[in-house]
This record gives structure tokens, C-alpha cells and sequence, in this order.
């Protein structure tokens, strides 16, 4: 099958090399042309433009920063022939933005449906991420042999801007479990207390999360590079989820304070290294 994919970032370039290695033909595109190159070298077949990616294609997916992006690229240039194609939105935006943008597309007599991830590089690249359906069960079982290349099975949760909610939801946990794990690290290191028996405690407790093993590393050699989601991404998200949080009428006094330790760090230079980089900000050098 050929499938269209504009938005070669980290997680776009790690889905697009699934896409190849299961044998799909692949047109990617780029508003930066040169982070296809790579693509290109192991067979991706490169469009001038997000309309001639599209047009190519009968499926396109997108994964973009964000809903403005989504729209630079699909509309700045002239509007796509979207007729008998399909859009997949598997980036992270508002579930309002995702409404928007799908009710465009069938105005052009075309496709639309969100199908947001969870999981990191690693998991795209074995195709094990978690694929989240804002649609109709027959957007799963028409565009199956694509979504599977990205995980098991997919999820259908409800019908457009749901998964897009759902997938807010998770990603502010992300930013919640990394400040908190960063507060409790800091706290002990400061009281002299050994890391070692603040994780064996934490190991046989229920407050254990894989995340907290996964960056330890990283918060102990302040060493943020090679990111799989940057700083930037998460304060993105952030403020999605506490622009969703205060439409659906819930209390975000948690995750402002959070946005303000996430910007923070962005002011430090911090913006395109790894997101455990609020660390530095938590937990700041003694004077």
C-alpha cells in the first residue's frame, strides 16, 4: 500500500522507517525539506509540497507540532484535492481543533479521522505504540493494515475529539509524573538520604511507575540529550490540556503551576532537549 506522511519529525521519521520496513511504498513530506533526506536514502519517495504528498496518496497521516501546523502545511499553498482520500491525525491537538479540521476535509469531499499515539521512538519503531481511534469503526477497519503497522490493535475510543481528549489526558500525566518524581529525587538527595533507598522503597510501593526507572538516569547525569519528546512538545500539550480542562469545567491549579515550570525551563535554553529537563528547574543549582 502507499500512504502519504507530512511531518517528519522524530516520531513522524520513526513511523514512516515502520512503515518502509513492513514494505509500504511512502511519500513523505516536510515544511524543513532537508529532515527527509534520511527517509528518502532507504526508499520514501519525497513531495515538493503537503498537496502533492496528499495527492499521491489515497491515505495520508499526519504528524504535525501542532493545529496551526497542520493548517500551514495543508492549506498555506493551495487547498489539496481531498476527494476519495483519507486523512489520519495522529498528532497531539485540541479535541476542538481536531473537530474543525475534520469537518474542513468532508467539505472537500474528503476523509478525516484522529488516531493520536502513545509511546516514544522505541515504540514506533516496533510497532508498539498505543493508537488511540477518534472516528467510526469502519475508519479501523478500512485503514487496518496501516494502523497495525503501529501497534496490535487499535482503540477505537468514541467519535472525533474524543480520542483527542483521551490522549490530553494522558500526556498531562507525563508532566505530572515527571515534576513530582523530580520534587521527591531532589527532596532526598538534599536530605542525604541514598537514591538507591528512595527506589527500593518506591519499587515495592504502588506509587511505582516505569517512568520514574526510565529517567533516572538522566536526572542523575543531567543529561537531556537525544530527546524522544522535548520540552517544548510537553508545554504544547500542556496547554491544550488546560485549555480542554477549563472548557469541560475542571480545576487546573496543578498543571498551571506546572506550565510555569515547563516555561521556565524553556527560559534556561532547554526547549528542544529532553522534557526531564524541568528537573534543573525543580530542583536548581545551590547558590
Amino acid at each position: 500500500m502507499q500512504v502519504s506522511l507530512i511531518g517528519t519529525g522524530l516520531m513522524g521519521t520513526a513511523m514512516a522507517e515502520r512503515l518502509l520496513t513492513l514494505g509500504h511504498d511512502v511519500v513523505v513530506y516536510n515544511r524543513t525539506q532537508d529532515k527527509c533526506a534520511a527517509l528518502q536514502q532507504r526508499g520514501a519517495l519525497g513531495a515538493g509540497s503537503a498537496v502533492e504528498a496528499i495527492e499521491a496518496s489515497k491515505c495520508t497521516i499526519l504528524m504535525l507540532a501542532d493545529a496551526p501546523a497542520i493548517r500551514e502545511a495543508l492549506f498555506a499553498s493551495g487547498k489539496p484535492d481531498f476527494q476519495n482520500r483519507t486523512m489520519i491525525q495522529m498528532g497531539t491537538i485540541a479535541p476542538s481543533e481536531s473537530i474543525a479540521l475534520g469537518q474542513e476535509i468532508r467539505m472537500g469531499i474528503g476523509d478525516y479521522f484522529e488516531a493520536p499515539v502513545l509511546g516514544s521512538i522505541a515504540e514506533a519503531k516496533a510497532g508498539r505504540l498505543l493508537v488511540m481511534v477518534g472516528g467510526k469503526a469502519e475508519h479501523v477497519e478500512r485503514w487496518h493494515e496501516v494502523l497495525k503497522c503501529f501497534c496490535e490493535k487499535p482503540l477505537l475510543v468514541g467519535e472525533i475529539g474524543q480520542a483527542a481528549a483521551l490522549k490530553l489526558a494522558l500526556n498531562q500525566l507525563i508532566a505530572a509524573h515527571i515534576t513530582a518524581f523530580s520534587l521527591s529525587l531532589g527532596l532526598v538527595q538534599r536530605s542525604g538520604v541514598e537514591v538507591e533507598t528512595f527506589m527500593n522503597v518506591l519499587r515495592q510501593s504502588a506509587l511505582m511507575a516505569p517512568m520514574f526507572e526510565k529517567k533516572l538516569p538522566r536526572l542523575l547525569a543531567h543529561d537531556y540529550a537525544r530527546p524522544n519528546f522535548s520540552t517544548r512538545h510537553l508545554l504544547k500539550d500542556v496547554e491544550l490540556c488546560l485549555n480542554a480542562s477549563r472548557d469541560a469545567n475542571v480545576a487546573t491549579p496543578v498543571l498551571a503551576a506546572i506550565r510555569g515550570i515547563l516555561e521556565e525551563t524553556i527560559g534556561k535554553g532547554l526547549q528542544d532537549v529532553d522534557y526531564s529537563s524541568l528537573f534543573e528547574t525543580v530542583v536548581p543549582e545551590k547558590l
